[in-house]
């Protein structure tokens, strides 16, 4: 089941633009005391070396250019080695966070950045549906993992962003709700509007490998409310853990680099430990995500050489680099950094 929470206000529009169809569509935010909200950023720590110990750097934007400037060769000559980089979203979803991530893809494809525990980190209350769905896309050809820290939520068109990762963990809430046509007037073709809106949805359900039940579940919800989805939802929905043709491709790449039989495969993988993310190729789990989701705990770096300042969800950002990590949501912490976003 599901739990409601009433909302007071409405004061968030989006835009839906698919197939050459333009069709005002609107999301609503969590919380209508929150009417001056953070403009969602694309944003990213490097890992440094600080008088001789590893740390994370300040806030930077895939949208600056230059924040992501990086020299191929240093100084000396020498290859500059790739950036680790620890990436999150937090606030109001727009086309510019779609943008960003194709800065992103670029640096990790051309060999600039790896992120940290292949992991984006989300903290959202909703934004633009079009854009949030292009973001799930762009994490989805990436094989990132996705989370929702414990002291985070993700909700409305953030949903469709966190559904774009490979992996999913959900430590805090994510909510979901109808979206809505706020235009008043009776015009001709509100009704085809509202039925193309109806069939993009399925659409990207489909597309990203989510159960039709997801999409139902979405619409059953009234626009002027919020439900959050339970835990055992999450599950039933996919939205816990991956999606069954991404385990059945994950699976059948593992058997071939083992040179081993679907099969016998599976049979490795059930005598295998319980975790959140197992690797029965490698015969162990994949890092420490849903750990680090669920209590806050700190991701560690290649080799368990743990950074300073790496704590999960609501405390992944710091109130200042090299300083005392916040206690607030990760939500706080950017406005605290980054009061202008």
């Amino acid at each position: 089941m599901f739990g409601k929470h009433n909302l007071g206000q409405v004061f968030n529009l989006h835009s839906l633009r698919r197939h050459g169809l333009a069709a005002a569509v609107a999301l609503l935010p969590v919380l209508a005391l929150q009417s001056v909200d953070l403009r969602a950023e694309l944003l990213f720590r490097s890992a440094e070396q600080v008088n001789g110990q590893q740390r994370w750097s300040a806030i930077r934007k895939y949208s600056d250019p230059a924040d992501t400037a990086y020299a191929r060769v240093s100084a000396d000559g020498a290859l500059v080695p790739v950036q680790e980089v620890r990436v999150f979203v937090s606030g109001e979803i727009t086309r510019q966070d779609v943008d960003s991530a194709g800065v992103m893809a670029g640096l990790l494809k051309g060999g600039r950045q790896k992120i940290a525990g292949n992991t984006v980190w989300l903290a959202s209350n909703g934004g633009d549906i079009d854009a949030g769905m292009e973001l799930g896309r762009v994490l989805r050809s990436l094989g990132v993992y996705t989370v929702i820290g414990k002291n985070d939520q993700c909700l409305s068109a953030c949903v469709f962003a966190f559904m774009g990762g490979e992996r999913r963990s959900v430590s805090g809430r994510l909510g979901i709700h109808r979206p809505y046509f706020p235009i008043t007037q009776d015009t001709a073709d509100r009704a085809a509007r509202f039925r193309h809106l109806e069939g993009t949805l399925k659409e990207f359900v489909e597309e990203l490998d989510f159960p039709a039940s997801l999409y139902e579940a979405v619409m059953l919800v009234p626009p002027e409310s919020m439900q959050f989805v339970a835990p055992a939802d999450l599950r039933r929905f996919y939205l816990e853990g991956i999606s069954p043709l991404s385990e059945d491709m994950v699976d059948a790449a593992a058997a071939k680099r083992l040179g081993m039989s679907m099969f016998d495969y599976l049979q490795r993988k059930a005598r295998a430990p319980a975790c959140a993310f197992f690797d029965a190729a490698e015969g162990r789990c994949e890092g420490k995500v849903k750990e680090a989701a669920a209590d806050g705990s700190a991701l560690d770096a290649p080799g368990d050489a743990q950074i300073p300042g790496t704590a999960s969800e609501g405390r992944a950002v710091q109130r200042a680099a090299g300083g005392d990590l916040s206690h607030g949501t990760l939500r706080d912490s950017v406005r605290s950094a980054h009061g202008s976003l």
